[in-house]
């Protein structure tokens, strides 16, 4: 079995990483798991864009 990286988190003072991962757990609240994911992979771009990691 493949092991997923792991969930990337909000960068300290970032209210845009912060608003993400609240999607993401109203989604995963939802059992809504692919929203969930979809946000994983919006909140990675970001993090690649504006955080530069």
């Amino acid at each position: 079995m493949t092991e997923l990286p792991p969930e990337p988190r909000a960068v300290p003072g970032c209210d845009i990483c912060l608003g993400m991962c609240v999607r993401r757990d109203n989604a995963r609240s939802r059992r809504d798991y692919s929203a969930a994911s979809d946000v994983n992979v919006e909140l990675r771009r970001h993090h690649e864009e504006a955080h530069g990691s």
